[in-house]
């Protein structure tokens, strides 16, 4: 009877061909569940982005019913003007009186008041009692409460919320804000990003300062919007969106809010003198952006928007008619 020898030593085993195949179709696997396992991740984000704006749609609607109004998206000492439209006071910025107290050119002088009006129907009483609203933000007295983060304010698409840095040059960090409110909405095509602005709301020129709408929409500077004064209708009334820009910060006033342009384009950047700036509606969830309606509701608003339309959404008292099918 025959047996069969076998070498001494010998092992089955993977060949070298075999072990490449097999991490080959490793790798082919991998590649089509990673897109589906991303997918989940952003539906997932996507999801926590629209709860936190319904937050906030709810606590903007607990905040009108405790004072009459929707909060202002920034606080400032009102301008006063001579007979001669001549600056007389307004709040004192660095290079002297800022008698248009817009966000950009005094922000350490002033508050964001948007973010922080909410955080008393956030269940954020702890840091709003923490907080010194009779100094500027930048005081070292806020220094504290001001880098505080809250989950609400911050989109899980766009980043994590933690303090983030206020500068390449500073150590200093602030509590950041993915969500900014509605201020107004200008459809003067003339009123583009290198437009000049009015330096006096008296006596506005349209040929050297085309843009004139600041506060036609619901939260502004000083603004006390009731609902009542939104005859638009609260469902078709934009009360706050997604921004992504990096410097956003719930105390900073400079980061309160978004004044819509018919020469701006939802999801891309502002370009000024050939740089990007993404403090327009914007997002990171690949197409659209998400809303908060002054009646406290929800939606998407995608590229693809009219932008006449985007207007009309921006503005409380336009008296336009909207229907269902152009809000895309």
């Amino acid at each position: 009877m025959c047996r069969t020898r076998r070498t001494v030593g010998s092992k089955a085993g993977f060949t070298l061909i075999e072990l490449l195949v097999v991490i080959a179709i490793i790798g082919v696997l991998v590649a089509l569940i990673m897109p589906a396992v991303q997918a989940a991740r952003e539906s997932a984000n996507r999801a926590k982005c629209q709860n936190n704006l319904k937050q906030l749609g709810l606590s903007a609607q607990q905040y009108h019913d405790t004072f009459s109004s929707l909060p202002s998206g920034w606080y400032c000492q009102e301008a006063e003007w001579d007979a001669s439209s001549g600056c007389v006071s307004g709040t004192t910025g660095p290079f002297g009186p800022d008698c248009n107290c817009v966000p950009w050119s005094a922000q350490p002088y002033m508050w964001n008041g948007l973010m922080p009006g909410l955080l008393l129907k956030l269940e954020g009483v702890n840091l709003w009692n923490e907080t010194n609203f009779s100094l500027p933000p930048n005081f070292p007295d806020n220094s504290t409460a001001v880098r505080r983060t809250v989950d609400a304010f911050v989109c899980p698409s766009n980043r994590k919320a933690t303090a983030v840095a206020t500068g390449a040059t500073t150590t200093k960090k602030l509590g950041p804000s993915d969500y900014r409110g509605n201020s107004a909405a200008d459809a003067n095509l003339q009123c583009n990003d290198q437009a000049s602005l009015p330096t006096n709301p008296l006596n506005i020129n349209l040929s050297v300062s085309p843009c004139t709408a600041f506060d036609n929409g619901v939260t502004y500077k000083n603004s006390t919007v009731s609902f009542a004064d939104i005859s638009d209708g609260t469902t078709q009334t934009i009360f706050m969106g997604e921004v992504i820009f990096p410097q956003n910060y719930w105390s900073d006033p400079a980061t309160s809010c978004v004044r819509t342009l018919l020469s701006r384009t939802i999801n891309k950047p502002i370009v000024v003198n050939g740089q990007n700036f993404w403090t327009y509606w914007g997002s990171k969830h690949p197409g659209q952006v998400n809303f908060a309606r002054c009646d406290g509701s929800v939606g998407i608003i995608t590229n693809q928007i009219n932008k006449v339309v985007l207007m009309k959404l921006m503005t409380r008292a336009g008296g336009e008619a909207l229907s269902n099918d152009e809000i895309k």
